[in-house]
């Protein structure tokens, strides 16, 4: 009497399942990509130096950089804000 004769045959793995959605990249890893892409040629086409006022300093620096400066303190103060603003809303209710 064989092993086939008393039940399923334990040592196969189960069939894989076709896997739903589209085959390639996501729509998201494209966007990414492109935006780097973007970043990367607006970094090398502002590379030359400009002066920068801050209240009372002056000082130079790239002009990509100083825009690349004011991005993150921009993205900073809108977390901070939010924070803010949910704990209001919070105590509100």
């Amino acid at each position: 009497m064989s092993n086939d004769s008393i039940g399923p045959n334990t040592n196969e793995s189960p069939p894989q399942q076709a896997r739903g959605g589209s085959k390639g990249p996501s729509p998201s890893l494209i966007a990414f990509l492109v935006l780097a892409a973007i970043a990367v040629i607006f970094i090398l086409q502002n590379r030359n130096p400009a002066r920068t006022h801050l209240l009372f300093f002056t000082f130079n620096s790239r002009v990509w950089t100083a825009i690349g400066v004011a991005i993150i303190v921009g993205a900073g103060l809108d977390r901070l804000f939010s924070i803010w603003w949910r704990r209001r809303r919070s105590r509100k209710s």
